[in-house]
């Protein structure tokens, strides 16, 4: 039925309970995973501005927390028996780039939470669980 399952997460506990579910469901279908880390640029500050170091130092630790997780997505993939490629990309709208790599690498399914809790889209758009649904032309399976 599916063979190729996109995972993304943003390293929250409900991400992870996400991840954690689709890799049940890949070793029971014998379906290979790709887990997706989608950072979002900080490019809209500018020059001279006093929270520039800070922003700075935030998103270079986002970046390591997205290793970070990716590292642990694929240790729990490899302990289960399944096939996991990590993908950690910078992208400012983080259910484009969801979309893009279950497009670009042949997925035939995604497996998400419902919702984040970090990032600055937790904050600011809205939830990007719900814009892979009303973007994706793959199917979606959405874990509370």
């Amino acid at each position: 039925m599916y063979r190729h399952i996109l995972i993304p997460t943003d390293g929250s506990e409900l991400a992870e309970h996400g991840v954690a579910h689709g890799l049940a469901l890949a070793k029971s279908l014998g379906a290979k995973v790709s887990v997706i880390f989608v950072v979002e640029p900080l490019s809209e500050m500018r020059r001279g501005s006093p929270f520039l170091e800070a922003l700075a130092k935030y998103a270079e630790l986002r970046k390591e927390q997205a290793t970070s997780v990716l590292d642990r997505a694929a240790n729990a993939a490899k302990e289960a028996g399944v096939s996991c490629k990590t993908i950690q990309v910078e992208n400012g709208q983080p259910h484009q780039a969801i979309i893009a790599a279950a497009e670009d690498r042949g997925c035939d399914l995604i497996v998400m939470s419902s919702h984040g809790r970090s990032g600055l889209s937790a904050l600011l758009i809205g939830s990007v669980t719900n814009r892979v649904l009303t973007h994706a032309k793959t199917p979606v399976l959405v874990c509370p």
